[in-house]
């Protein structure tokens, strides 16, 4: 129980973040970094996909309550949620995790490199989905590949300094 209250207190803090701060921050016109990704992906393995699903709902409709974007937060979170069960089935052998004590995909797992790519996926899902709606034209394609690659970039710098100052492995 306290460690829901944690998630939902870190939920809290990273959406006031995003809202207050990373919402005004566009790094020319194709960077917009969005580091609250980070709460999906120290999700513990052995949650409830169903009641994850339901608070990443209710965490981007906060998100999208807060910056008036209208759904889109919440549309990306919950597809990102969605399709990190797939993710984590494919990078991830969860009981030789569980035997090493690891709870979440940490760097010590299997190295930089397929850390890397296993959040550069989870991060490019959810820019992805949320850059579609934001443009929502079939001529913005480019443009919507573009500015989602550019922004994970963004928000992967945010991600490993917000996971450096919380003392994440």
């Amino acid at each position: 129980m306290i460690e829901v209250i944690r998630f939902i207190i870190g939920g809290l803090f990273l959406a006031l973040i995003q809202t207050l701060i990373f919402k005004e921050v566009n790094i020319a016109w194709w960077i917009k970094p969005m580091p609250y990704v980070y709460l999906f992906l120290i999700l513990p393995l052995s949650s409830n996909k169903f009641a994850v699903l339901i608070g990443a709902f209710f965490f981007g409709l906060t998100i999208d309550a807060f910056g008036g974007s209208l759904g889109m937060h919440t549309a990306a979170c919950v597809t990102t949620v969605f399709v990190k069960n797939y993710i984590d089935l494919y990078f991830l052998d969860e009981n030789s995790m569980q035997l090493q004590g690891m709870r979440y995909m940490q760097i010590d797992y299997k190295g930089w490199q397929w850390y890397g790519v296993y959040i550069f996926s989870i991060l490019l899902i959810h820019h992805l989905v949320y850059f579609t709606f934001d443009y929502f034209s079939w001529t913005a394609l480019f443009t919507i590949l573009f500015v989602s690659v550019c922004s994970v970039l963004g928000s992967l710098i945010f991600i490993q300094i917000f996971r450096l100052l919380m003392g994440h492995k």
